[in-house]
């Protein structure tokens, strides 16, 4: 079976000029009129629903490594091996953001990937946003990995055959998306692999080993 590194749906969100806000909403500046007050609060870089992330965790160190987002206790927890394969510097890498695959060829194989989507400077709520536009048909289902609000996504629903894909916040401006594919795990089972490899991640990033 062949694997894929994670594929990301960056979901661009043009940049807009703000006014200060007061609790996320805007409020005049001196000498401004109420219509241009009016076009500043339309411009204003929206939610989509998306739940905050309270406690954001800094990744910076890990975007040159992906690989590193696991350690070798926990890729073993997981069956699979200490040695992942890295993508930094493909063009989906600097599209999307870098990841890195890890494949367990065990019969019958399996495989997690993990993306940091750098792409998305708006965080979950461009994962959101590309709801609302009809980018995930697949499914959307929303949830949480260890108190960071997430969301299980994907273009396509391939659940019944092991392939599942969850994003999670890690702060307001930058998601964790993984992904696991093959036949090992199906359905609700691949899910919660993914989802387990999530919080493993998160677990790593608050370390910040």
């Amino acid at each position: 079976m062949r694997f894929i590194a994670i594929a990301a749906v960056v979901t661009a969100v043009g940049a807009a000029g703000c006014t200060p806000t007061d609790n996320g909403i805007p409020t005049p500046q001196a000498g401004t009129t109420g219509a241009q007050s009016t076009t500043a609060s339309a411009s204003k870089p929206k939610d989509y629903g998306a739940p905050r992330v309270t406690t954001p965790l800094d990744a910076s160190k890990f975007l040159s490594q992906p690989c590193t987002v696991l350690t070798p206790a926990q890729l073993q927890s997981l069956t699979l091996p200490v040695q992942g394969k890295p993508d930094t510097d493909s063009q989906v890498a600097k599209t999307a953001g870098p990841s890195c695959l890890w494949i367990n060829n065990d019969t019958p194989s399996f495989a997690i990937s993990i993306g940091f989507l750098t792409g998305n400077k708006r965080g979950l709520s461009d994962t959101y946003r590309g709801h609302e536009q009809g980018a995930f048909p697949g499914y959307f289902e929303p949830t949480s990995v260890d108190g960071y609000p997430a969301v299980f996504n994907d273009l396509s629903d391939g659940r019944a055959g092991g392939d599942c894909t969850i994003t999670v916040g890690v702060s307001d401006t930058l998601t964790l998306r993984v992904s696991h594919q093959g036949s090992r795990f199906t359905g609700a089972a691949a899910c919660d692999r993914a989802k387990q490899a999530a919080a493993l991640g998160i677990q790593t990033l608050r370390a910040g080993a």
